[in-house]
Parts: C-alpha cells; sequence; structure tokens
C-alpha cells in the first residue's frame, strides 16, 4: 500500500506534466522513477513544527488515525492468495470509510488555524453528503452479486458495467468527490483556504497524510475494478487474476490523474446540490428499480 501510493504520487506529477506539456520529475533516477524515495526520504527528515498552544500528541492523532484507516481498508483486498475470505468486507469497508471523516476533522481542529479548520469542515460536510449516495449506488451491483464477500463478487461483474451503466457514470463522480479530487477538491482549495486541513502540517505528518489520501484513491480504484471490471479473472490464475485486478485498478487511477488535468474546481454549492438534488434521488430510483428488478 505504501509503495504503491508513493508511486500514485509521482504518476501523477508526470500524468499533470504530460496534460500540460511539460515533463514533470525527471531528475531523481531515470525519467524521475526514484522519486517517491528522494520525496520520502525528504519528508522523514524534516522535523515536525507545530503551531503555539497546541499539544504535539493532539497535533499528531489525526494524521495517525488517517493512516491507520487507510491501512485498515486494504484488509478486504480481494486475493485469491490469502487463506480466509472476509465474508463481511464490503460491509466493513464502509465501517472504516465513514471514519475518516473524523482524521480530518481531527487534522483541521488540532493544527489550531483556521484555515485548517474551514477545510476540515468542508471536508467532512462533503464526504458525510456523498457517503450516503456510495452506498446506495453500491448497493445496486450488490443485488446481482448476493454476496458482500469482495473476492467472491470478482466472478460476477463480468456484465456489470453493461447492466448498470448509469450505476457506474454516477460511482465514477462519487469516487472522486469521496477522495477529494479535481474537480471536486475543495478541501485543497488552494486559492481560497490555502491548502486546507492539511496546511500546518509538514514532515512526517504530512507524509502521513498524503499516503493516506493516495492509498483511498487506490483502493476506490480496486473497487471500480471489482465491482464493473473483473469477470474474466474468474477463469485466469490466481496470481494472473490478482495481476489483472491491479492493472484495472492503475488505469483507474489514470482517469482520475487525467480528470484533474482537464476540468476545473467546481463552486462548493453546486457539489453539495449536486449530491443531494439530483445524485441521491437517482440513486434511490436506481436502487429501487433493480430491487424489483432482482
Amino acid at each position: 500500500m505504501i509503495v504503491g501510493s508513493a508511486f500514485l504520487v509521482v504518476t501523477e506529477r508526470k500524468g499533470l506534466g504530460m496534460v500540460q506539456l511539460r515533463q514533470g520529475p525527471n531528475k531523481a533516477g531515470f525519467k524521475g522513477l526514484v522519486q517517491p524515495v528522494a520525496d520520502g526520504l525528504k519528508l522523514l527528515k524534516k522535523e515536525i513544527g507545530f503551531t503555539h498552544f497546541t499539544n504535539f500528541n493532539k497535533f499528531m492523532l489525526g494524521p495517525s488515525f488517517c493512516f491507520l484507516l487507510a491501512c485498515l481498508v486494504w484488509l478486504v483486498f480481494p486475493s485469491y492468495e490469502v487463506s480466509e475470505n472476509f465474508e463481511l468486507g464490503f460491509l466493513f469497508f464502509l465501517c472504516v470509510s465513514s471514519l475518516n471523516v473524523y482524521g480530518v476533522f481531527m487534522c483541521g481542529w488540532c493544527c489550531n488555524s483556521r484555515y485548517g479548520l474551514l477545510g476540515a469542515m468542508r471536508g467532512v460536510a462533503q464526504t458525510i453528503s456523498y457517503e450516503v449516495v456510495l452506498s446506495t449506488v453500491l448497493f445496486c451491483p450488490l443485488l446481482l452479486m448476493g454476496t458482500f464477500d469482495l473476492t467472491v463478487a470478482r466472478g460476477w461483474s463480468f456484465f456489470n458495467l453493461l447492466i448498470f451503466f448509469e450505476v457506474f457514470v454516477l460511482w465514477i463522480i462519487i469516487l472522486m468527490a469521496e477522495t477529494n479530487r479535481a474537480p471536486f477538491d475543495f478541501v485543497e482549495g488552494e486559492s481560497e483556504i490555502v491548502s486546507g486541513y492539511s496546511v500546518e502540517y509538514g514532515g512526517g505528518a504530512f507524509a502521513m497524510i498524503a499516503l493516506a489520501e493516495y492509498s483511498n484513491i487506490f483502493f476506490m480504484s480496486v473497487l471500480s475494478s471489482v465491482f464493473f471490471f473483473s469477470g474474466p479473472c474468474l477463469f485466469l490464475m490466481s496470481v494472473v487474476s490478482d495481476l489483472y485486478i491491479s492493472v484495472l485498478s492503475v488505469l483507474v487511477c489514470y482517469f482520475v490523474i487525467m480528470v484533474r488535468g482537464a476540468y476545473p474546481r467546481f463552486r462548493y454549492d453546486l457539489l453539495m446540490d449536486l449530491c443531494w438534488r439530483i445524485m441521491l434521488p437517482f440513486s434511490f430510483c436506481a436502487l429501487s428499480f433493480y430491487c424489483c428488478f432482482c
């Protein structure tokens, strides 16, 4: 998870460089391939500074909590190599993902900064709003699969993209909103709130926040592969099947990066209107229709 998230960071920087007709990082190693190692060592060597009237233990609690939750969700990675299946893996993912708002709010509140608190409040409101739509949308393909075990669900998702195409479109929008990615990156509105809840964090604390964020993006891409693309892997060997899921997940991550390079940031009120007035009623209608269909 840590290695994949670190290389996803440099992949995003290189991808945005290609979109903007520039090279991106290219100094550390061949074509910048060692850039994640250089960035990680630089962050770990830095001293962690914190604001006045802030307790250091509370200051580090938020990043540590975010990093812990990012590691926990990988317990339900749908691999055929594990000895036991996680029968309620999807429900475990919903429970852990719902706790992310506490880590974000702790980061914004404990740093004793107005900009950090404002970014945390916006992030919490955005995440809570789209969690309802996320669970409603993903229950649609689960009705057809009939299981919460993501490993078993991999063999049923070959035709999900065709049957649940409108659900897939909603899921892509929710993926970018839940992970605070452009055009929904209001938590890190640099022109408005100066990098949001992570504005006062540096060194190892910022490294934990960045790894947690990109790890969540990677795992949401894994869920996209499992629920909508992974049917043919049922007929492959276990190792090749896991590689197939990983490649699909990387392609979804590339798509998220390209969206950031192509679309500007929306207004915050339009984001909330999109959730409560359009996506939530449409997701409930889709779930009701597929309940009758299944």
